[in-house]
């Protein structure tokens, strides 16, 4: 197993589907997964390029889409902005904002998982003369 990064944000969800859903529509792989005997997601590793994030349900815990409160967002660099919000597109996301150009420098689009966490997927964009 590659090392971790220097920073793993961790993810809480309520619906241990949400792991299959990460894979499938944003393409993360599995590094390890630890399910509870009751079903629920007692760890997760998954990764993109170098990165890992990790996911957890927590006794209790409500998801933001329960109070549609954005409590934080992730900004994830990838290769192609635009193939990427293809492929989240035709699975049925929930793109809040298309791939647009960014003045800092990126192209990016912002989509919602089914948990109600905000994910940016950006690229960085030349600047032309």
């Amino acid at each position: 197993m590659d090392p971790f990064p220097t920073i793993c944000p961790y993810l809480y969800y309520e619906d241990a589907s949400a792991l299959d859903w990460l894979v499938d529509v944003f393409g993360f792989t599995v590094r390890m997964k630890d399910m509870r005997p009751d079903g629920s997601l007692g760890h997760c590793e998954l990764a993109l390029g170098t990165s890992v994030v990790m996911l957890g349900t927590p006794e209790g815990y409500r998801a933001p889409a329960d109070d549609e409160t954005r409590r934080f967002g992730l900004y994830v660099m990838i290769d192609d902005v635009d193939a990427h919000h293809e492929r989240v597109r035709s699975k049925g996301a929930r793109v809040q904002e298309e791939p647009t150009d960014q003045s800092y420098g990126l192209r990016s689009y912002g989509v919602l998982d089914p948990a109600g966490n905000q994910w940016w997927f950006a690229q960085p964009i030349s600047s032309s003369p």
